[in-house]
C-alpha cells in the first residue's frame, strides 16, 4: 500500500511534461510543498478531459465515488489494488474512463517499524514519479459544489521494494501516459500494458531507511546512517 508520500516539485516542469497549458493549471487548488502527505489531504493530479485538454489541480486523497450518499466510507480508499479496480463498484467507473497521473517525488513504505523511502533513480534526473491514480467527482447533494477524489492505485512489489513491502504504487511509463489519460480508452483493456510496461520503472527505483515520520520538511527524507558497533577483539 502507499499511504504516505512526498511532493516537491516544479509545478511549472509537470505541466510542460505533461503538455498542460498554462490555462489548465489550477494553481489555486495544487498543494503545498509536503514531505508527509496523508489519505484525506490535497494531493495534485493530472487528467485529461472530454475535449481533449490536460488538466493539472488538485484533488483529495481518498476516492469517494459519484453514487455514495457519504464521503465517510466503511473502507479506505486511498489506495485501489489494480488486481481488481475493473470489477469494484467504486472503482470500475473510474477504471474505465476517469484515470489520473498522480506526481510524486517519491513515497514511503514501512518494513515492520521501520519506514523506507522510495524515490526515482539516478537514470530519473525529472526526479518526479508518475503514480497511476483514478478519480471521482462527487458531491453531497445537488446544491453542494463538486469535490475532485482520487485514488493510487497499487501493485505487487518487484525487486528491490519487494525486500521491504509486498505492495507499491503502480508507475505509468512515459510512453503509456498518452493512453492512460485518454478517457475514450476503456482501462480494463490497458491495465496489463501499463502494468507490464511499468515494471522496469519499479525496478529501478532508489530506497533508503528514514527516521519515523513526525511533522514535516525535507529532513524527513533523510537516510538513517546505522553505524558499525564497536568491537573490541
Amino acid at each position: 500500500m502507499c499511504r504516505r508520500f512526498a511532493l516537491d516539485l516544479d509545478w511549472d516542469a509537470v505541466a510542460a511534461r505533461f503538455a498542460v497549458d498554462d490555462d489548465d493549471v489550477n494553481a489555486d487548488a495544487l498543494p503545498e510543498p509536503s514531505y508527509n502527505i496523508a489519505p484525506r489531504q490535497a494531493i495534485a493530479v493530472v487528467a485529461r478531459s472530454r475535449d481533449g485538454r490536460h488538466h493539472l489541480t488538485g484533488a483529495d486523497w481518498s476516492l469517494i465515488p459519484r453514487w455514495s450518499m457519504t464521503d465517510d466510507l466503511p473502507y479506505p480508499t486511498y489506495n485501489a489494488r489494480v488486481e481488481s479496480i475493473a470489477t469494484k463498484p467504486t472503482f470500475a467507473d473510474s477504471t474505465r474512463s476517469m484515470r489520473c497521473i498522480i506526481p510524486a517525488s517519491g513515497y514511503y513504505e514501512w518494513h515492520g517499524a521501520k519506514p523506507f523511502y522510495f524515490h526515482a533513480g539516478d537514470d530519473n534526473p525529472s526526479g518526479m514519479l508518475s503514480m497511476a491514480g483514478l478519480y471521482s467527482w462527487w458531491r453531497v447533494s445537488a446544491s453542494a459544489p463538486w469535490r475532485l477524489t482520487a485514488t493510487i492505485i497499487t501493485c505487487q512489489a518487484v525487486g528491490g521494494p519487494a525486500t521491504v513491502h509486498d505492495r507499491m504504487p503502480l508507475l505509468v511509463s512515459p510512453a503509456l501516459c498518452d493512453a492512460w489519460l485518454n478517457p475514450t480508452i476503456d482501462g480494463s483493456a490497458l491495465l496489463p500494458q501499463v502494468h507490464a510496461a511499468g515494471e522496469p520503472l519499479s525496478r529501478a527505483l532508489a530506497f533508503h531507511e528514514v527516521a519515523p515520520l513526525d511533522g514535516d520538511g525535507p529532513g524527513l527524507i533523510r537516510p538513517v546512517i546505522r553505524e558499525e558497533p564497536l568491537r573490541l577483539f
